[in-house]
């Protein structure tokens, strides 16, 4: 049998060491350093899947961090929303005006017009009693004052993001420069005109029609809680505020029942 003889001569004069190694012996470590290497490199082929999916998987956890924190922050909105709207209507009460909710014009009703026990009565009205009871014709297209239409900005623009309540997005978002002039939708009360961790610069109008607007994300506002406004008033600017990675406008509708919808139909 062949064998292979390595001599090892540490420094002059010492003791020659030799090691004596078998040619099958040499074959076999050669062919199990092969099967390493494959095994390597097949390893890591199968491993870098797993890699990507797993930096997908810390991706979208983040993104559903951040989800959760947009739904939060939009619940605790609406609850605000519903203590505010509580506020106005006693509000209106103690003036002896009726909800802006409820169909009457607050800015042609004077205080003390009527009595507080009309006034209330007025206020447990169903609207279409209302209506029928004032021989007021009826809202039938939003482009009438109380109903939002049109988009809040005379700019050119797109929308980068739709409505979409399955990743809690109550809204449509368009894509505008800094500082475009935003305009209100239709004449109403500005119920809330601050700052929000979530929408920044926020901007909320009640609608004679019961509906409300919301404009968020503004780099500067151009009223306060309180005000009334005509449709095409501007509001606010837009701008990058808040939870946002670009300078946008968010703008949402909300029901009666302050459910939020989808705002595209009221666009066209």
């Amino acid at each position: 049998m062949k064998y292979l003889t390595l001599m090892i001569v540490p420094y002059p004069g010492a003791d020659v060491r030799s090691i004596r190694v078998r040619h099958r012996t040499l074959k076999i470590l050669g062919f199990a350093l092969a099967l390493l290497i494959c095994a390597l490199v097949m390893t890591i082929f199968y491993l870098r899947p797993i890699f990507d999916k797993a930096k997908q998987f810390d991706r979208v956890i983040a993104e559903n961090r951040n989800l959760a924190l947009e739904n939060r922050k939009i619940r605790e909105l609406a609850a605000r929303l519903q203590q505010i709207d509580k506020l106005v209507k006693k509000l209106q009460v103690a003036q002896g005006v009726t909800s802006v909710g409820e169909g009457l014009s607050a800015e042609t009703a004077e205080p003390g017009a009527e009595s507080m026990d009309a006034v209330v009565a007025i206020q447990k009205m169903d609207r279409e009693d209302f209506y029928l009871a004032e021989g007021v014709r009826r809202p039938s297209a939003p482009r009438q004052a109380g109903i939002p239409f049109g988009r809040p900005m005379d700019e050119k623009s797109f929308i980068s993001r739709n409505f979409n309540p399955e990743i809690f997005h109550f809204g449509v978002d368009f894509a505008l420069k800094q500082g475009t002039p935003v305009k209100a939708t239709a004449d109403g009360l500005v119920i809330s005109a601050e700052q929000s961790e979530n929408l920044g610069l926020c901007v909320i109008i009640e609608h004679k029609s019961g509906y409300r607007t919301l404009y968020g994300h503004n780099s500067q506002l151009e009223v306060q809680i309180g005000d009334r406004v005509k449709r095409r008033d501007i509001i606010a600017y837009s701008g990058n505020t808040g939870m946002s990675s670009g300078p946008h406008l968010h703008y949402a509708i909300f029901d009666k029942n302050n459910n939020p919808i989808d705002p595209i139909p009221f666009l066209q």
